[in-house]
């Protein structure tokens, strides 16, 4: 089963040992993005795509607690404690693979945070993220990413806990933004011990 590794790690995923050194650094720079955006337009409305237990947005949400956000995931046990942690607030959670998610609508905001790596068709999926974008509207992927023979080591090893992924480097991702129609605003790196891989964080826009 493609997902059942996620299922499986929902019920300790917050106290991971990678939420200290690359889950939460990755979210404290994402937030550094939103946050302000969401000053300017507080009624944004939000996609998040592979919303994991809903930590990023929980976060988001105790600033900005009316914000309009959809969080989808593959795992279904992810997505059950997104809902009880976020419980009161508007903001709705789905079981839905990427590649399955179909709206009319656009978002304001699309982010997706270490999610990425893990989706077969990639350059499919930043562009369904590039049509889901409101015109003038930011989308931010981070992840770790593969740029030198350290990184190459330590994501396969990051792989091997996890499920098959691919961790681009910042090129080939930014050749993906193009082709999808994405202006890349900022890379910034993230990285908080010498042992962890590169993080990258893209901020672009529509």
């Amino acid at each position: 089963m493609r997902y059942e590794v996620w299922e499986k790690l929902a019920h300790k995923y917050n106290n991971l040992w990678v939420q200290k050194y690359s889950l939460g650094p990755t979210r404290r720079e994402v937030r550094s993005v939103l946050l302000p955006l969401l000053e300017a337009n507080p009624d944004s409305r939000i996609l998040e795509i592979g919303c994991g237990t809903g930590q990023l947005i929980r976060e988001i949400g105790e600033v900005y607690k009316n914000v309009d956000y959809l969080g989808i995931d593959v795992a279904e046990n992810m997505v059950e404690i997104a809902k009880r942690n976020n419980d009161g607030l508007r903001m709705k959670f789905r079981v839905c693979p990427v590649e399955e998610f179909s709206e009319t609508g656009q978002y304001d905001i699309i982010y997706c945070t270490h999610a990425f790596p893990y989706f077969p068709d990639k350059a499919a999926v930043v562009k369904k993220m590039a049509d889901l974008c409101k015109k003038g509207g930011t989308v931010v992927i981070a992840n770790s990413s593969t740029n030198n023979p350290k990184d190459l080591l330590i994501n396969f090893f990051l792989k091997a806990t996890t499920s098959e992924a691919k961790y681009l480097s910042i090129k080939k991702m930014k050749k993906l933004f193009a082709e999808a129609g994405l202006t890349v605003k900022e890379v910034r790196i993230i990285r908080e011990k010498r042992y962890m891989p590169t993080i990258a964080m893209f901020h672009t826009e529509r």
